[in-house]
């Protein structure tokens, strides 16, 4: 067999294992409700208000919830069977979504229900991926690991492309209802994959009550050196190297002058840049060097931002936004196979909770320099925390110099 096709096969080694096939069917579904449900909120806040400041204030519902719950979500994760969490929270997306269909089909709908949803969105997203993320590690072996993060963020990307241009076209042919019902259907499919699945692990918490079991994570975590330059880096990846997609309509039309065409092929990049990158990372199989992997895609990926926000010409652009891409997910992808390696088995759901956290904190970094893209130029925001995402990862690499070395 050749080095090509072995590699191949070994990029989809965590399929053979029954129980990963159904947690990935299931994530599958759920990243097309989450791409569908984005473009179709976005779509619907702004018919219904005009508003960019609404826009961002019903996305922000998400992140709320978020800071406030994701912790309890990891610590609920641990002394619950994770099954019984999926299937529940689930459940509760699946009603949500469907209220939202029939409020749109009743011509009923109003921009408080969209806020209402997003923030009910985030409640469920906050038990659901520390419980999701830590069952991933109990179903497949250490050597696995990798790969199976590779594998979830191949179907992200995947349904990242599909998702939000099958979500224009029902919206353009059915209406924004249709894309409700459609993220319904998707609903059902996670639900039922997840009923396949058997009861998980549960390795309770250290005290009597879930106060004490979160105080308790909280410790773990500022006492493990690793773990804590891993959420530092996922820190400055959420704070430099996302907000650059919210400035993309700007960026679009003020620097380079295109129309909407133009701007969904910008938008389109970093999702080829992320699944080409996330094949690569699947194929790697049992790699060694994950601490280098991840600080040098955090150094490319800011490395990128900067050619991006000085160099405006079409084809090295989009050269530019696949490399961010590509080096911002791989960052998400070896931050939770080594979260998931590392962390102890009492406090994984916990570490992956603060990964859901950190998430959240998205708004703390495109709120501020969304204002001052206003008045500077995108190109000049951007390529500042491009250099920030650098010096951060350098940081880190001097900070926790072990991390060199880890596996």
């Amino acid at each position: 067999m050749s080095v090509a096709a072995w590699r191949w096969r070994g990029a989809f080694e965590a399929m053979r294992i029954r129980e990963f096939r159904w947690l990935w069917l299931a994530g599958l579904a759920s990243a097309v409700t989450f791409q569908m449900g984005t473009v179709a909120q976005g779509w619907l806040v702004y018919e219904l208000t005009g508003s960019a400041l609404m826009l961002g204030w019903v996305s922000a519902g998400w992140s709320l919830a978020t800071l406030t719950l994701a912790l309890y979500g990891g610590v609920v994760a641990e002394r619950v069977d994770k099954r019984r969490i999926l299937l529940a929270m689930r459940g509760l997306t699946l009603l949500n979504t469907l209220a939202i269909a029939l409020l749109i089909s009743a011509q009923a709908i109003r921009v408080w229900h969209l806020l209402a949803s997003s923030i009910l969105t985030g409640v469920a997203m906050s038990f659901v991926m520390p419980a999701e993320q830590a069952w991933i590690a109990e179903v497949v072996d250490r050597r696995t690991l990798l790969n199976a993060a590779a594998l979830f963020a191949v179907g992200m990307g995947i349904m990242g492309i599909l998702s939000a241009w099958a979500a224009g076209q029902i919206i353009e042919r059915v209406g924004a209802s249709g894309a409700y019902y459609a993220m319904a259907g998707a609903y059902v499919i996670a639900l039922v994959s997840i009923g396949r699945l058997p009861a998980s692990g549960m390795h309770g918490g250290t005290s009597g009550s879930l106060w004490g079991d979160l105080a308790d994570g909280v410790r773990y975590l500022a006492h493990s050196p690793l773990i804590l330059a891993l959420l530092v880096s996922s820190i400055a990846r959420v704070l430099f190297a996302m907000p650059f997609r919210t400035f993309m309509p700007k960026f679009s039309s003020e620097v380079m002058g295109f129309e909407a065409s133009g701007l969904g092929l910008l938008m389109a990049a970093p999702g080829v840049g992320a699944l080409i990158g996330s094949l690569a990372v699947a194929s790697l199989g049992d790699f060694r060097r994950k601490g280098p992997l991840l600080i040098a895609s955090g150094v490319v990926t800011g490395g990128a931002l900067v050619l991006f926000a000085g160099i405006h010409y079409l084809p090295l652009t989009l050269v530019f936004l696949a490399l961010v891409g590509a080096g911002e997910n791989n960052c998400m992808v070896v931050t939770s196979a080594m979260l998931q390696t590392y962390a102890d088995p009492r406090y994984r759901a916990r570490a992956m909770s603060m990964l859901m956290l950190v998430f959240g904190l998205s708004p703390a970094g495109t709120l501020p320099a969304g204002a001052i893209a206003d008045r500077l130029g995108v190109p000049l925001v951007v390529g500042v925390q491009g250099t920030l995402m650098v010096a951060s990862f350098a940081f880190v690499r001097l900070w926790r110099p072990e991390i060199r070395t880890q596996e």
